[in-house]
């Protein structure tokens, strides 16, 4: 269990570590989800999604369903800033451990996105695990990536200016997207934004040992996820796992996230040096007494500035 006291610290397995103070007022208020009980989470979840739920003025929204590569329908939701033409467009996958979340998870995100990034936000509500195991998630992202460039004319954007992005466990399925757009077979990308993003499957980081029970995140339900999320699996590669790539020459430009005091900090780090050793330019970003997920707070002043951070990057890449 995680413990706060009265001088705004947290307790891990290696000491006690300096909260940001405004995230220390707050995180013992952060809920904690049991992911052995996906049914009670997934309702928790919603709760708290809809309770925060506040449209971004100047955007509009459109729910809309396309074709899945199994026949079956993908739901999307657009996010666009008011009389835009011809924008860029994001590609955003939500986070959630691989089994929360839906398209009202980061609705706000993907607004601020669209209006002060002046781009077209598309969010996708991939499939969940357990129900729908690895590589589900990872085929409904790249199907919304394939329609997004077959509806360019339609949807009245630039092509060549497509990024993707994720939180979390959406950052998964974001950056093991932005390697498949190597490929032809899947349309390229000028840049991916990475929020706290999961990773590593084998969860054997130093950070990940260090930061075992803080608020937003914690060691057993990261193995959790991943045993889920990978469930009936037998071959493991950079789709699943984007930390397992060889080589990732010709990957998208990158924009990471990291919070100090989250299991999944030194994944990221581990990341960005794969990317820059392999030519890839990357911007990185560790934010001081910082949590898991602690963008998402966007009444504190650290995850104001984070969202703005994301932000100009995302204006920067769409210049490109």
């Amino acid at each position: 269990m995680r413990e706060l006291d009265k001088d705004r610290h947290v307790s891990s397995s290696a000491g006690t570590f300096r909260l940001d103070p405004e995230l220390a007022a707050i995180s013992v208020l952060i809920p904690d989800f049991d992911l052995r009980n996906v049914e009670d989470a997934r309702r928790l979840e919603e709760q708290l999604a809809d309770q925060g739920r506040q449209p971004v003025p100047g955007v509009f929204t459109e729910d809309l369903r396309i074709p899945r590569r199994d026949g079956g329908e993908l739901a999307l939701r657009l996010y666009r800033p008011h009389r835009a033409e011809h924008l860029p467009v994001i590609l955003y996958l939500h986070g959630g451990a691989f089994m929360l979340g839906s398209l009202s998870t980061e609705d706000d995100r993907c607004g601020f996105y669209a209006r002060d990034a002046q781009c077209l936000v598309v969010a996708v509500d991939y499939r969940l695990a357990p129900e729908h195991a690895y590589p589900a998630a990872f085929h409904d992202a790249v199907d919304a990536l394939a329609w997004i460039q077959t509806q360019a004319r339609n949807l009245r954007i630039d092509a060549r200016r497509i990024a993707v992005g994720g939180n979390s466990a959406g950052g998964a399925l974001a950056a093991a997207l932005a390697l498949e757009s190597r490929s032809a077979a899947v349309p390229s990308l000028v840049h991916q934004l990475l929020i706290n993003p999961a990773l590593d499957h084998r969860g054997s980081s130093a950070s990940m040992n260090i930061f075992t029970s803080t608020p937003g995140w914690t060691r057993d339900n990261n193995a959790l996820m991943w045993q889920t999320y990978l469930s009936g699996t037998t071959t493991i590669d950079y789709r699943a796992s984007p930390a397992l790539v060889a080589d990732a020459s010709g990957a998208p430009p990158a924009s990471i996230w990291i919070a100090e005091y989250d299991p999944l900090r030194d994944e990221g780090y581990d990341y960005a040096r794969a990317l820059m050793n392999a030519g890839v330019q990357v911007g990185l970003i560790q934010y001081p007494g910082t949590i898991h997920g602690f963008d998402s707070y966007r009444m504190t002043s650290v995850g104001q500035r984070a969202l703005s951070d994301q932000i100009l990057a995302l204006r920067r890449a769409f210049r490109t």
